[in-house]
């Protein structure tokens, strides 16, 4: 087959991600393209016929079986249409099929390992210290997540709990779509309603979970019932932290008597659900461009540092912490910059503000084009544009760094929870992804500026550096970093 050609039996990529919205009453499906950051709008009709694709039928036999779902076309349509996804790329190849099939389920089978070694699943569970969560029902992450995912189980579970839910009961693929790809698939996502979980009871800034209304807590899925905590086995323990990616983290901050992050019985990763996603830190992580450490050298400096004292200006400390670890890698004297920071630097941090708002402004653009005004995701776009276009002005960008912080408390809770967690190794080196946190809690200052200029009164805009985070993990403004760091070579 010329690789230009149609697939005799096409489906959808597995690299590509079909969300279905509701908009008001009207249905919108989105095909994310996860290699690319394109999107690409359906109508339900188009939507009936890319479901029939499940790569066992011809651009005939999907027509006949979309006709059956009530999505009918004509075949010289249909092969347009596929012909148009596959030249976006959005079409698995057919000598691909390990695309299609399904995930497989995680298992509690152990990797190799020298014999000497502790056993993983017997690493001891360590969880952030002096914290439990204090939620307030208002549904706030509920509402800004692009993806819940359902296994197959909970997907059916729910679908009985609330089956008048998008008349979901009888039918799964009214409620949900692929994780990825196209069906069978291991998990599934519920559609959004104006940017809310389906399942999300109430309107505008409130909401309760109905299944958890419906059938209690173990009714969620196990994302939404772990969430926000997370999971990193760095071969000592496994560090469980929390996602500061909902107001209700930070408003848990200091008080007690709230449900912890996990069962206080569990005590080692064999313990865990083995559902749950344990990220693993590799051997060796990257520090700095051009260098790497051991990966039990970066956590001792990671603890050391957890235990430095924090500067009055967190973003200011981890700035210079930057600079410290690109000129002397991990040692005492790069915490010790830490600790006594210079004044942020306008100038350094400038770029970065740059490469946020060219990110935002550009979602926000897209976002308006099918997003609800009621939708969250939209707004909270439209806030950190505007936000790092108002730091373009040298004049109030000066004034925020040499004002006092308002909330030290939650930026040294924010770092406290992303070093106990090795939430700052990721993608980046360490030295650049200190300084995107330092730029994430400049935006996160400003924008109650913005808010107040907007009138907005929703319940996530009272922990800005929450709504900061889960915006740009969230709905991908994290890689405007890469923009930055790219921008910075180039000059």
């Amino acid at each position: 087959m010329s690789p230009n050609a149609l697939p005799a039996r096409p489906r959808l990529a597995a690299h590509v991600l079909a969300r279905r919205h509701l908009v008001g009453e009207e249905e919108r499906i989105l095909l994310h393209d996860a290699r690319t950051g394109e999107l690409l709008q359906l109508g339900a009709r188009e939507w009936g016929l890319l479901s029939a694709a499940d790569g066992t039928r011809d651009v005939e036999g999907i027509v006949i079986a979309a006709a059956r779902e009530g999505a009918p076309a004509r075949v010289p349509a249909a092969q347009a249409f596929f012909a148009q996804l596959h030249a976006a790329g959005l079409l698995a190849e057919e000598d691909a099929g390990e695309e299609a099939a399904p995930r497989a389920p995680a298992t509690s089978v152990a990797p190799a390992r020298d014999p000497g070694a502790l056993d993983p699943r017997e690493r001891p569970l360590d969880v952030l210290p002096d914290f439990s969560l204090h939620c307030d029902g208002r549904g706030s992450c509920c509402r800004i997540y692009a993806s819940i995912l359902f296994d197959p189980e909970e997907a059916a579970r729910a679908r009985a709990l609330r089956p008048e839910v998008l008349s979901g009961g009888a039918r799964h693929e009214r409620a949900f779509t692929p994780e990825r790809g196209a069906w069978p698939c291991a998990a599934s996502v519920v559609a959004m309603r104006d940017g809310r979980c389906a399942y999300l009871e109430g309107e505008g800034g409130a909401g309760r979970c109905s299944l958890h209304a419906a059938g209690g807590p173990a009714a969620k899925p196990l994302g939404c019932r772990t969430f926000p905590a997370s999971f990193v086995d760095d071969g000592e323990s496994v560090r469980i932290s929390v996602a500061v990616e909902c107001a209700c983290v930070l408003a848990s901050v200091g008080r007690p008597g709230g449900a912890p992050l996990v069962d206080p019985r569990l005590r080692a990763r064999g313990d865990l659900d083995e559902r749950i996603d344990v990220a693993t830190l590799p051997d060796r992580v990257a520090v700095a461009p051009g260098r790497a450490a051991a990966r039990a050298e970066l956590v001792a400096w990671s603890r050391r540092l957890a235990a430095a004292a924090p500067p009055p200006d967190v973003a200011a400390g981890l700035f210079a912490l930057a600079a410290a670890v690109e000129a002397k890698g991990l040692t005492g004297g790069a915490i010790a910059r830490f600790e006594r920071p210079d004044p942020l630097d306008p100038a350094a941090l400038a770029p970065w503000l740059a490469a946020l708002h060219r990110r935002a402004a550009r979602r926000a653009r897209e976002d308006a084009a099918w997003r609800s005004e009621r939708d969250l995701a939209r707004r909270a776009t439209q806030w950190i544009a505007a936000a790092t276009f108002a730091l373009a002005d040298p004049d109030l960008l000066d004034a925020l760094l040499l004002s006092p912080v308002c909330a030290p408390d939650r930026e040294r809770f924010y770092l406290r929870a992303a070093l106990h967690g090795h939430r700052l190794l990721g993608a980046l080196p360490l030295s650049l992804a200190l300084r995107d946190r330092a730029a994430r809690l400049v935006v996160a200052r400003a924008l109650p500026l913005v808010f107040a200029e907007a009138g907005a009164d929703d319940p996530a805009c009272a922990e800005p550096i929450a709504l900061v985070e889960a915006m740009l993990r969230g709905h991908g403004l994290d890689a405007y970093a890469f923009d930055a760091v790219d921008g910075a070579r180039a000059s």
